[in-house]
């Protein structure tokens, strides 16, 4: 794989740099591609003028009050408008940045029948706003307790009763390996079906780098089967970010 195919989250790595600073750091690491998890909480304008032909493959919509615990709204029964508001928020910002795709927060809710619900007719609206693609992520509940979308099987469920092409499974590998043991046969089925939407790592162990081979086979499959995406890093450095980056060198 070539360095194209990677692409730094900059609310995680970089974290040596200011929030812009981390744009010019990414490119001089040979990265062509970044992840924006939270850009609404920096000045469009300025984000454009320091992108300058990076590509931005993935951006989160606003998902709320975080430092108060919010994570998302789409399964949140009463927080349509919300859902709304938020949804329109971050297509608006994926046009001015020319962001790739958007990823849309299920929120805290148990899984019921009641959840699930508003979670279809929240992103059946969605879909029908957006001329992007959409990602939808299951989040282990270790690292984020309560997370309505939290197994690959649900997720799938989910999308093949939504049945939308603008809908598609953002598969983190390391949430997957957390939540299910293992990812591969995961990503697997994601491919098979025809869902896979977007792909990020991070290191099993405590989140930080990936150990040099530790997600071989499944870039291996990508490869295989020829899937075009750029595959994210969202994970935390252990040091300075260039430094930790000798596992990705592997990879490629």
């Amino acid at each position: 794989m070539t360095a194209q195919r990677f692409a730094p989250n900059l609310d995680w790595l970089y974290p040596e740099h200011a929030y812009l600073d981390r744009i010019d750091a990414a490119r001089a690491d040979g990265f062509s591609a970044v992840e924006l998890q939270q850009p609404h909480l920096h000045d469009a304008d300025a984000l454009t003028a320091r992108l300058s032909g990076m590509r931005v493959v993935l951006i989160n919509a606003p998902a709320g009050d975080w430092a108060a615990g919010e994570r998302g709204f789409a399964a949140l029964p009463g927080r349509e408008a919300e859902f709304r508001d938020a949804t329109l928020r971050g297509l608006d910002l994926a046009a001015r940045l020319g962001a790739a795709r958007v990823h849309l927060l299920s929120g805290l809710a148990e899984d019921g029948e009641v959840a699930r619900a508003t979670w279809l007719a929240n992103l059946a609206w969605a879909a029908e706003q957006s001329a992007l693609p959409l990602v939808v992520e299951p989040i282990n509940r270790r690292d984020m307790p309560g997370y309505f979308l939290h197994r690959q099987a649900q997720a799938l469920a989910l999308l093949a009763a939504l049945d939308s092409p603008r809908v598609q499974l953002q598969l983190d590998l390391y949430h997957c390996r957390i939540a299910e043991g293992e990812s591969l046969s995961h990503l697997t089925r994601a491919l098979d079906l025809g869902q896979l939407g977007h792909v990020q790592v991070a290191g099993v162990a405590g989140r930080g780098e990936p150990e040099a081979g530790e997600y071989a086979a499944e870039f291996a499959l990508l490869q295989a089967r020829g899937w075009p995406g750029a595959i994210g890093l969202e994970y935390r450095p252990r040091g300075a970010t260039a430094a930790g980056l000798a596992w990705l060198t592997a990879a490629r």
